[in-house]
């Protein structure tokens, strides 16, 4: 209801109590360009039917003041209800959701999937650094320890120890060579280069063990002169401030022992050296006889010895020889040992020419090596066969003063077809026999003698010179078989010896005696 002031009665209770003002209905085409907003008042309807509203007729004289204008109503305003009307609760209005643009929903569901992959990405990379700290790209060891392996580059226990990868098998290495080894350690498919350094610290030890040498002779190698040389790689060794050896003496050398890794140690090796001043000696250097076409064997009777070198070197002059013109010619040996010492021997070779009727030496030897395949059987000594050699010659030559023979080639010859002859023949039947068994011998000669002269075999048995005698001898019915010099310079028979002979121009005798093995009437020999 309009007040006196044409405004609205503010009083919320006279408000309802007050009856409805019928107004003529409002053309709903038109709009009261009076009204502030502009728009049509909402209808008010009586209880039961709808009511008749007419215009409202407003004094277009009257100046209004003019007014603020108030807010367009909401469309959802809710109607005027009449005084009398049963009132009804209003209803609930639901609050719709404020309708967000799709652009910006996206944009944030974006940023949001951002940010967990950048959560998870930190959360993945915080735990691969963890991991990979646990890694040392390199590791030292000593070498010929231990043997490495994977677990001595990773400082902890890894989460998936099963995706751990590495291009090196450590049992292919070497742990005893000093070494710089590259390979990768591949962690959850990523690859990282590491080393393994095997070092050598710890000198190599050994001991010097006590050397003799000679004067003249170059110093041995440093390593064949240390013993107990430990150490888990290859070593060398060398020689340091080496004195002069050449005046002999007692001498305490340094040697240096160095490994793979370059570590050095010193050894002292006592050193006794000798001064060689004495030459060798030279026996049975006996005069030649050949005939015109014969071959010559310089140094079957020739027997060099030294103090100290076991080989000496052993020359023949023989430039002054003419073996196809009768004549005497000489012949000079020379023996050198290693200190640089000589000594020499001048025989004689006397040349001649060959006699009607001469036997080739080759005839005489075909001839013993029948013998000896008769007297002999395979696996025997060199004593038994020796044995079998001087009795089968003693029993089986008759002795004969006077011969035909004139080389020592018919003498043989003689013995062996004939079986009668003299000593000449009876040591050179031996001899012959000896040769051809391979047996090393030569023949003494009487000196001085009287009467006659008389021959007999020195044969070389087990490394040692032994006197054997194959001739008879009136009133005595043995033999004589590996005598020392000794022995036989004291056999006594019948009032005389006559086994007298320039001792020092052969090569001294055993001293031991072997009579006692020796069985004479069976021709056999006991084992030592």
């Amino acid at each position: 209801m309009n007040n006196q002031n044409g405004g609205m009665n503010r009083n919320p209770d006279a408000q309802r109590n007050a009856r409805p003002v019928q107004r003529k209905p409002v053309n709903s085409g038109s709009v009261s360009a009076n009204h502030p907003s502009g728009q049509r008042r909402p209808q008010v309807q009586n209880a039961g039917r709808p009511a008749q509203q007419r215009p409202v007729q407003r004094n277009q004289n009257v100046q209004h003041k003019p007014q603020p204008a108030k807010p367009a109503p909401s469309k959802s305003v809710r109607p005027t209800a009449p005084v009398n009307a049963k009132r009804t609760p209003p209803k609930k209005v639901e609050q719709k959701p404020v309708k967000t643009s799709k652009g910006l929903i996206g944009l944030l569901v974006g940023a949001g999937v951002i940010l967990v992959l950048i959560l998870l990405a930190a959360g993945v990379m915080n735990f691969y650094q963890k991991e990979t700290a646990l890694l040392k790209t390199e590791v030292t060891i000593e070498a010929g320890t231990i043997r490495p392996d994977i677990s001595m580059y990773f400082e902890g226990e890894l989460t998936f120890p099963d995706l751990v990868k590495c291009n090196l098998n450590f049992d292919e290495v070497n742990i005893n060579l000093p070494q710089t080894v590259k390979f990768n350690i591949n962690i959850y498919g990523f690859n990282y280069p590491c080393r393994l350094y095997i070092v050598d610290t710890v000198p190599p030890t050994g001991e010097g063990v006590e050397q003799q040498m000679f004067a003249c002779e170059e110093l041995p190698d440093a390593l064949s002169c240390i013993t107990n040389i430990n150490d888990v790689t290859d070593v060398t060794a060398y020689w340091k401030d080496v004195p002069d050896l050449s005046y002999g003496g007692n001498f305490f050398l340094t040697a240096f022992l160095v490994d793979a890794g370059g570590n050095e140690t010193p050894v002292t090796v006592p050193f006794k050296v000798t001064k060689d001043s004495t030459p060798p000696e030279i026996k049975g250097a006996l005069d030649l006889e050949i005939y015109i076409g014969d071959s010559i064997s310089y140094l079957s009777t020739l027997v060099v010895t030294d103090d100290y070198d076991p080989e000496p070197v052993v020359t023949v002059d023989n430039s002054a020889v003419n073996a196809e013109e009768e004549g005497v010619y000489e012949v000079i040996y020379t023996a050198t040992d290693f200190s640089g010492n000589s000594t020499s021997v001048t025989v004689d070779l006397t040349v001649k020419e060959k006699p009607e009727g001469y036997i080739e030496p080759e005839e005489v030897y075909e001839l013993a090596r029948e013998i000896l395949d008769e007297i002999t059987e395979p696996g025997m000594t060199e004593e038994e066969i020796a044995l079998q050699i001087v009795w089968w010659c003693r029993y089986n030559i008759r002795f004969i003063l006077k011969t035909n023979s004139d080389s020592w080639t018919e003498a043989a010859y003689n013995a062996f077809i004939n079986r009668t002859g003299n000593c000449y023949s009876t040591v050179y039947a031996v001899k012959v026999l000896l040769d051809v068994a391979g047996i090393e011998n030569m023949i003494i000669e009487r000196w001085p003698y009287e009467t006659a002269t008389h021959f007999w075999n020195y044969v070389k048995l087990n490394g040692q010179w032994y006197h054997c005698d194959a001739t008879w001898r009136e009133g005595y019915d043995l033999y004589f078989f590996m005598y020392t010099t000794e022995e036989l310079q004291n056999f006594w028979q019948g009032g005389w010896n006559g086994f007298q002979y320039r001792v020092d121009e052969y090569p001294e005798s055993a001293t031991e005696s072997v009579q006692s093995r020796i069985d004479y009437w069976n021709h056999t020999i006991s084992e030592p």
